[in-house]
Order: structure tokens, then sequence, then C-alpha cells
């Protein structure tokens, strides 16, 4: 991060300066008044030493050391610590050598101060047994005007790792929201998905019921035309028939007592509109368990037996239907004898291609059918786990 960016935009070149000068004035007058205490003319001479050591680190800190901090290179900061203790060392001996000259009260603190580093000689203060005294003493003097500069430092570098992590973490944010966006888009696409299935059920359940009615009405009028005692009850089955297909097949799923009464009363018209013409055999279960089913998934395939059958031609006319559960398997057959000599019925019929895409799409992998089209029959077995 650069400076401009922690210290503030106020922080300009002239500013720089200034504070510079200020900070200095009162280094020196920290040290003036500190030495001056002391007493003699020479506590100037430590007064230059000090602010020539401190200004001399000062600066190199600026042009280098922080350098080094920012590229995280720790050997070369451990060497210019070593290198700056051993230029103090020899500016210090150099200015005790200059302080032995003037007249130093024996036993104050001064005169054991300059006698530490010079009595022996220029290569004693590189002695170890002088480290423990002098070393502190090099920090005292550097800590007070490189502490700013060090603080300055480590600040700088604290808040690159900030906003190195508030980068981090709103960059985390920004996917999180991209991804929180795409999540509600599959589920704003399932939801459409979800709608346009529901739809195409509706458009083919809507299918089915008018050709139900066209097949059951024309049975009805020709019963009507022959006069027939038993129209009255057809018509009142019809009647219930219509009332369930408009009323309880909206439910997703029912319960498959209610769709096989259904069937009963379709097949019971289909026995009274061909009477003995046709051999109708069907064998439904009673169930009791509350099983659910898809309304009007079977009737299609009765209608379709009907229609290429018995409606193509009563010669030897038959249809079987048998339908029971076992283990939550409902099997359904549904068989009848096709006369292929006799003309192809008409087209139009709808049912059967769609309670095939009805079974695909509501019982998906849940179910099989098998059609079988032989010479002179045509079966379907449809399984449903239920």
């Amino acid at each position: 991060m650069r400076s401009e960016i922690i210290w503030g935009k106020w922080y300009t070149p002239y500013v720089r300066v200034i504070v510079h000068i200020v900070f200095w004035v009162l280094v020196f007058c920290m040290y003036y008044f500190t030495y001056r205490r002391l007493g003699g003319s020479y506590f100037w001479v430590l007064v230059a030493k000090e602010l020539f050591v401190t200004t001399s680190l000062f600066y190199s800190v600026i042009w280098l050391v922080s350098k080094w901090i920012e590229k995280r290179k720790v050997l070369p900061i451990l060497i210019f610590i070593v290198f700056s203790y051993i230029w103090w060392l020899n500016i210090t001996y150099l200015t005790c050598d200059l302080l032995k000259d003037f007249e130093l009260k024996e036993g104050s603190g001064i005169y054991k101060y300059v006698n530490f580093f010079i009595r022996d000689g220029y290569f004693g203060i590189y002695q170890l047994k002088k480290f423990p005294n002098a070393f502190p003493d090099f920090l005292t003097l550097v800590s007070v005007p490189l502490a700013p500069k060090l603080i300055r430092l480590l600040v700088a570098e604290g808040n690159k790792v900030l906003l190195l992590e508030k980068d981090q973490a709103e960059l985390k944010l920004e996917k999180a929201k991209l991804g929180l966006k795409n999540s509600n888009l599959e589920l704003d696409k399932a939801s459409l998905e979800r709608d346009n299935l529901k739809m195409e059920l509706e458009i083919l359940k809507s299918q089915i019921s008018p050709h139900f009615l066209f097949n059951t009405l024309n049975s009805i009028y020709r019963l009507a035309e022959k006069g027939e005692a038993g129209t009255p009850n057809i018509i009142m089955k019809l009647s219930n028939m219509l009332r369930y297909m408009l009323y309880q097949t909206n439910d997703d799923k029912i319960f498959i007592a209610k769709e096989i009464q259904f069937l009963n009363d379709y097949l019971d018209l289909t026995q009274i509109r061909f009477g003995d013409s046709v051999n109708l055999n069907f064998n439904i279960a009673k169930i009791r368990e509350p099983y659910r089913i898809v309304p009007l998934m079977l009737l299609p395939f009765i209608e379709n037996a009907i229609k290429h059958g018995p409606d193509r031609s009563r010669a030897d006319a038959w249809i079987d239907v048998s339908l029971t559960i076992e283990d939550g398997i409902l099997r359904f057959l549904v068989a009848n004898g096709v006369n292929k000599n006799s003309p192809a019925p008409s087209k139009g019929g709808i049912g059967l291609q769609n309670v095939k895409r009805r079974l695909e799409l509501r019982y998906k992998d849940k179910y099989t059918l098998n059609v079988s089209d032989n010479l002179n029959s045509y079966s379907v077995i449809l399984e449903i786990e239920l």
C-alpha cells in the first residue's frame, strides 16, 4: 500500500518536509536538555554525536530498510542491524576519545561512560563482555527517532494484509452472490419447467377426456335409436363418470379404488354398447390398500383396444382386461382381437400416444410398458411401481 493511502491525501511533500523539520527540532531539544544537565561545554559533543547517528540511521531506514520490509527480506535487515551497531561503536569510540581531553569529574556517569569505551583501546569495543552494556545503549539511542518510521512501515504492511484480505473477502462475496444468482436462475428454470410440465399434463388430460366422451355418446346414441330400456341407467353412469373426470381428476394422484370404479363403469357401458356381439372379459381385483395413481392413466389402453377391435370389426371380436396389485406393483393387461382384413380405423386416436407421454413424465424409471402386435391380436402389459 502506498503511504498516501495510509496517511491520507493531506500528507503532501511540502507537509512532509515541515513534519521532518519539526520532528528533528524536537529530537534536538530532547538531546540538548538531557546532556545539558551534565554541565561543561562537552555536552555539545554528545548532542552532535547523537544527532549524527540518529539522522544517519533514520534516513538509511527510509531508503533501504523500508524496501526490504516491503519485500520481506529478513537477512538484509539483520545484516543492516549488525553493521549499524558496528558503525555506532566506532562513532561512540571516537566521541569518547575526544571527550577524554575534557575535564571530566572522576566517578561521574560521563567519566565511567567514556572510560568504558576507551580503556581497552580501539579493538576493545568489540569484546563480547561489553556487548550486554553497549547494545542496550545502542537500542535506546536509535529507538526514539526510528520508532515512528518503523511503526509507520509496520502499519503499512498491516494495511496491505488487511486490504488483501478485504479484496479476497469481497471476491468471495461476489462469487457467493454469483453462485446465489445462478442458484436462483436454476430455481427459476426448474420452476418454469415444472409449470410447463404441469401445463403439458393438463393438456394431455384434456385431450383424453373428449376422446372418451365421443365414444361413449356414440354408444348412447345407438342405444337410444334402438329404444333400449337401460338407456337412463347408462346416462347416469356416464354422468357419474363425467363428474369424476371433471372434479376428481384435478389432483396430482387419486386413490386407485376411484380409478377402478371408473374403469368398471366404463366397461359396463362398453358391454351394454356391444352386447353379445363382443366377448368382453374383465377381471379387476378389489384393492383395499390406499394406493394412489395418476388419474385417467389406464383408460386410453381400453379405448385403444375397442377402437382397433370391435370398432374395426365385430367378427370374432374380443377384449380381455385385468388389473392386479402385488407388493405395490400394479399390473394392467389389455388384449384384443384384430381383424386386419377389415378397414383400418379412422385416425385421431390421440389417447394412447398421450398416455405414453404421461407415463414418461410421471413414472419415469418406475414403469414398464410392453406392447405385442401379432397377426390376429394386440396386447399391452403395463406395470407401475405405485
